[in-house]
């Protein structure tokens, strides 16, 4: 299953015992659209792409039956996540654990950094691209399909087993190369 959770967090960043800690969860309402800008829906955080087509009622459970392979589209597209939030500019870290996978991340229209590994937590000093007041987030994933492919034709000079699985699974190639 394709899934993006997301669970992030910003914090002031701690230099002295005498600053006072405090945490801004960005869990909650967010927008998702995909790469053509076609859909364009709310969703909720943590939450993944599925759960927010499938509470808009663009797609019933995946589990069943053959939906998964039916809604494969999902997994091919490339879709973001982006909220605003009101913070002030200080010393701050923003953190994300649980980022599945392949993404951008992006304050203010300015590239933090990117994930590929949704196993480890990745942390961002954002002290000079905050700004007092509204500030924009945006989270940009890149299809797992499509990077793993890529990945695949980037190291063709060695197989990583298995390079697809058995027909009967409807599975997709090159899972190897991404650390979901």
């Amino acid at each position: 299953s394709f899934t993006h959770t997301l669970m992030v967090a910003i914090l002031p960043a701690l230099f002295s015992a005498e600053e006072q800690r405090l945490e801004l969860s960005l869990n909650g309402k967010w927008r998702l659209s995909n790469s053509n800008g076609s859909l364009l829906l709310p969703a909720e955080v943590p939450g993944c792409v599925h759960s927010a087509l499938r509470r808009q009622q663009y797609i019933q459970d995946p589990y069943f039956r053959f939906n998964d392979v039916s809604y494969r589209w999902i997994a091919l597209d490339n879709w973001t996540y982006t909220t605003t939030f009101t913070a002030f500019k200080q010393k701050a870290l923003l953190i994300f654990d649980g980022v599945d996978t392949v993404a951008s991340i992006s304050l203010n229209g300015i590239v933090l950094g990117k994930t590929d590994n949704m196993f480890r937590r990745y942390d961002f000093s954002v002290r000079d691209l905050l700004k007092d007041g509204e500030n924009v987030l945006e989270v940009a994933f890149l299809s797992p399909v499509l990077y793993a492919a890529e990945r695949r034709r980037a190291h063709s000079s060695y197989a990583v087993p298995p390079e697809c699985p058995p027909d009967v699974q409807k599975g997709e190639c090159h899972v190897n190369f991404i650390r979901k």
